[in-house]
């Protein structure tokens, strides 16, 4: 069994929130590209580096030293309740801020109202050639829910097993996904959870969290019953 869950998102009330996601940045592409920041963008060619092999094994040998967070994200991060952030270009016009923040705001909302959690993990589109370095969140550990859609599902998303030790690659596929897991932190590294993504065509993934007590893991659980059920 796989450490994480692929989960077939069949629920129709909750594919349309999520298409909300994808059509703030397939409304106009290239008005998204001038209004917000992409981050990281001058360690575009070195997504080999930072998605691969030596600097998964470079976080590892630091132990509980690495904090928990990406080192590097190819992309749009877009964290509104995290002071300081900013994540509009320089020269965006505040009316486009007040409603694009609103927006995001207005969409974060809607699905967390739905699956009943109180905390947005990430909100974050990547462009061709984006991706997310290697990274545990062993600082915030919880269960989650993933969703992640991709324009033609040329991406993938990669974890370490925390039992075989194993790389597992999960190929994208065009559309909307989810995904489930548990991110342990450095007090029960059986459950370490080292992960990295990267894509070569537009990526979006917004993913929520819980916190580590049985009752979030049987609410979650139920959520996941919901998420495929067709109604």
């Amino acid at each position: 069994m796989s450490y994480m869950q692929d989960i077939p998102i069949k629920n129709r009330e909750l594919l349309q929130r999520l298409d909300a996601y994808r059509d703030f940045l397939l409304d106009d592409k290239e008005q998204f590209q001038k209004d917000f920041h992409l981050a990281c963008s001058q360690e575009a060619s070195q997504r080999h580096f930072w998605a691969g092999k030596d600097h998964l094994e470079e976080i590892q040998a630091q132990g509980s030293r690495h904090e928990g967070f990406p080192d590097k994200m190819y992309g749009y991060e877009m964290s509104i309740g995290r002071k300081g952030h900013e994540f509009f270009e320089g020269d965006t016009h505040p009316s486009i801020r007040t409603k694009r923040t609103a927006d995001i705001a207005f969409m974060n909302k809607d699905i967390m109202q739905w699956l009943g959690t109180r905390c947005n993990a990430l909100t974050a589109w990547y462009p061709p050639g984006g991706f997310i370095s290697w990274h545990n969140n062993a600082n915030a550990a919880a269960y989650n829910l993933i969703f992640s859609w991709s324009e033609t599902g040329d991406g993938q998303f990669e974890y370490v097993d925390p039992v075989s030790k194993e790389v597992v690659v999960m190929k994208d596929k065009k559309g909307w996904q989810c995904k489930a897991a548990y991110f342990g932190h450095y007090g029960e590294p059986e459950n370490l959870f080292y992960h990295a993504a990267k894509t070569d065509c537009w990526r979006c993934t917004v993913s929520f969290t819980f916190d580590i007590s049985q009752a979030s893991l049987d609410y979650r659980d139920d959520l996941i019953e919901e998420i495929t059920s067709e109604i």
